[in-house]
């Protein structure tokens, strides 16, 4: 088969994500949304450590803390001060050296009580903007209850997702340039798929498609020693098995319609940590280059218009985005 990348761009690629994550198994205060003062002092009491201990152990850890005492620590704690966004980075590297988990001690053992801690407005800005793929329908009051994120094969919207996809594909690159119905819809039904479509009042408002491919898959498409309409089910990652979630399809009405569902991509990753490996990206448009690097991935390889990013979980969780985006910030001067 001809090689198809150089015609396809971010609409039908629009960044492939690959990623690896671990289950979290601890509790989380369903009151409200945590800040990083209040996520710090849960770690460390659930590590049944002291102030003191604490501080010996990020002295230990990195040369960031060198300094680092208790009393400063209280006041982190307290949310007088609070550390510098690159310190929180490395106190939640330390956690998750000590647990062998991304974000430990929050009871993140569903989808609803991950998202909680996401801000719809925060991901919009990490998400930027997207002409081609996302559109501008008003929706500035409608309220969040009012949007649901489903599963494809749930949805009574099921067809529209596939055959928009299908449409704009036909017209931007020609039909031997996208999958077909058939196609997607055994893609979605594999039990590692992540194929969301987003409803508005139970009307269709956009998707975003999601493969989980095993991992050699994974590298040929990266290297671009594969053509991604070259994938078929055995290239799938079947349950139990690591794998790399790769991006097929994404269309929103709007940008709320965007944020939400990766959102619950993210939730998703989240959950399910322990059995996904990396985040890949195929871009050729400048907004994807900025969307790639914004969640922390890096330029790997390049052909013709396209250029790979890759990142480790660690790479795609652990960055100041998103910690910025997960622990809401409070007014405390950095110290």
């Amino acid at each position: 088969m001809k090689r198809a990348y150089s015609k396809i761009n971010i609409f039908n690629l629009p960044y492939t994500f690959f990623v690896v994550f671990g289950i979290i198994n601890a509790k989380i205060y369903e009151s409200e949304k945590l800040n990083f003062s209040t996520y710090l002092k849960l770690c460390r009491q659930n590590l049944h450590f002291t102030q003191k201990d604490l501080v010996s152990e990020l002295y230990n850890f990195d040369a960031a803390f060198r300094g680092l005492d208790v009393n400063a620590l209280g006041r982190w704690e307290r949310a007088i001060t609070k550390p510098s966004i690159s310190r929180q980075v490395k106190i939640l590297e330390y956690f998750f050296e000590k647990l062998d988990y991304y974000f430990p001690f929050l009871e993140m053992d569903s989808i609803p009580t991950i998202e909680k801690q996401f801000s719809t407005k925060k991901i919009k800005k990490l998400l930027g903007k997207h002409k081609q793929i996302v559109m501008s329908f008003p929706t500035k009051r409608a309220e969040n209850k009012n949007f649901t994120i489903t599963l494809a094969h749930e949805s009574s919207n099921m067809n529209i997702a596939f055959s928009t996809t299908i449409n704009i594909c036909e017209d931007m690159y020609g039909p031997d340039m996208c999958n077909t119905e058939k196609m997607l819809k055994e893609f979605s039904l594999s039990p590692r798929s992540l194929f969301l479509v987003c409803e508005y009042k139970k009307q269709y408002f956009g998707h975003c498609f999601f493969i989980c491919l095993k991992t050699e898959a994974y590298h040929k498409i990266m290297t671009f020693q594969m053509d991604y309409l070259d994938i078929s089910t055995t290239d799938l990652a079947l349950d139990g098995e690591d794998g790399s979630y790769l991006s097929v399809s994404l269309f929103a009405m709007n940008e709320k319609a965007l944020a939400l569902m990766f959102i619950r991509f993210y939730a998703y990753l989240i959950l399910n940590q322990k059995t996904i490996t990396h985040i890949g990206a195929l871009v050729s448009e400048e907004d994807a280059v900025e969307i790639a690097t914004n969640f922390g991935l890096k330029k790997v390889a390049k052909e013709d218009d396209l250029i790979a990013y890759s990142g480790t979980i660690k790479d795609v969780l652990l960055t100041e985005q998103i910690i910025k985006i997960l622990f809401s910030p409070n007014d405390a001067p950095e110290g």
